[in-house]
């Protein structure tokens, strides 16, 4: 049986969308966690969606807590095959978003947070169109052995991660920087001192200038 993904979403007066912002959340969260970003971002645009979905899978957290994959080993070969698992589903719940409002894929921003920044590297790249860019959080870059020959399609990345972090180092953040870099991506990154595994004020006003950017606002 197919996975579909559902939760919360923001849309703009008489639904008339022209863009598309997709947030992706973390291990143990659920898509209440990042909606609340789209009050802030709102003055983005009077024609932007907001869409943040719970994960495709539950987690032991509690009734409210989904996974974008398992993370109880934390070793590559399990992060390896949840990504593969969770992308298809992912990758439909794009593709119906992008027929349902009739809007090309470069009008798509992704926005994750920790595990939600992970997914959002690891399969975007491997779509055939690009998406208008992605604004990663406190994340990290999975570059196996097959990434570099997926990639498909390219496109600009704002990374910013809390120096303070001690669930996924802020150095995962400047390696996903130098090999995207590497790999052909126009990459941007922000870290920000004083800031654990979290988005304070500033992370939130340096992803609104990424978005007008990257919106042509």
């Amino acid at each position: 049986m197919s996975i579909s993904l559902d939760g919360p979403c923001m849309l703009p007066d008489e639904n008339k969308v022209k863009n598309i912002v997709l947030f992706l959340h973390g291990y143990g969260a659920n898509g209440n966690d990042l909606i609340s970003l789209s009050s802030f971002w709102k003055d983005l645009a009077a024609d932007t969606a907001f869409y943040s979905p719970n994960a495709p899978f539950k987690c032991d957290f509690g009734a409210d807590s989904f996974q974008w994959f398992e993370l109880m080993n934390r070793d590559e070969k399990e992060m390896k095959q949840g990504l593969k698992k969770a992308g298809p589903i992912l990758n439909k719940y794009i593709d119906e978003l992008l027929l349902k409002h009739k809007i090309s894929e470069k009008k798509l921003i992704i926005v994750g947070f920790s595990q939600g920044t992970i997914m959002a590297l690891y399969h975007m790249c491997k779509r055939k169109n690009s998406c208008g860019g992605i604004l990663g959080y406190s994340g990290m870059l999975f570059d196996d052995e097959n990434y570099k020959k997926s990639i498909e399609s390219k496109y600009p990345v704002f990374l910013y991660h809390g120096k303070n972090d001690n669930v996924i180092s802020y150095e995962s953040s400047i390696f996903a920087e130098s090999k995207l870099k590497e790999y052909g991506f126009d990459v941007t990154c922000k870290i920000q001192d004083q800031l654990d595994h979290g988005i304070d004020e500033n992370g939130l006003i340096e992803g609104k200038k990424f978005l007008n950017k990257v919106l042509g606002i």
